[in-house]
């Protein structure tokens, strides 16, 4: 029945009869249908695109990658064998300077005596108070940039931490930051 099935389908008969009832006429069939189908020119127009694409999408990430993976030379690995030669006077060991290590400068902090400047007040002033508090008289409005020098301090009032400072002939406290962390008053370095 196969062969009859192979047969059939070769001369492009059908039986339907046979080809319900009998496997092996359907597996006959069947098997030369499915070769004669990769002869038709849509199969083969299929197949040849498919192959085009898949060398496309090689082409595509090998460029991808760079020239310098896909382009590396094999590099084989090479013994080397040192041959020791006698020397007739030992080598002396020569004493190894002692390594230097150089302190890590510390930052600059606020301190009696230093200089700060005015910064992170925007178009607007800090207020030099005559006491530490949000409730002394402002005695002074120091602008932004301005070079301060530290004559008193810290001190803790009303939830901020206030320094005296100096300014020309002007001495007051302000505060060195917003409660949030907003500094107003920052180190000078020289």
């Amino acid at each position: 029945m196969y062969e009859l099935g192979a047969a059939d389908a070769e001369r492009g008969e059908f039986n339907p009869f046979y080809y319900q009832h009998y496997y092996y006429y359907r597996l006959g069939y069947d098997s030369v249908r499915r070769r004669r189908s990769w002869r038709t020119p849509v199969s083969i127009a299929l197949f040849v695109m498919g192959g085009i694409l898949l060398v496309t999408v090689v082409v595509w990430f090998v460029g991808r990658l760079g020239p310098a993976v896909v382009a590396q030379p094999m590099v084989t690995p090479q013994t080397t064998v040192a041959v020791a030669t006698p020397s007739p006077i030992p080598p002396t060991p020569s004493p190894l300077p002692s390594p230097t290590t150089e302190p890590t400068p510390t930052p600059p902090t606020l301190q009696v005596g230093g200089r700060a400047v005015i910064v992170n007040v925007g178009n607007a002033a800090l207020r030099l108070r005559s006491a530490p508090g949000l409730t002394a008289r402002v005695v002074a409005l120091i602008p932004a940039g301005r070079e301060v020098i530290l004559r008193e301090g810290p001190v803790d009032a009303d939830g901020y931490t206030w320094w005296r400072v100096e300014v020309g002939s002007v001495s007051g406290w302000c505060a060195v930051a917003t409660p949030d962390g907003t500094l107003f008053l920052e180190p000078h370095v020289p």
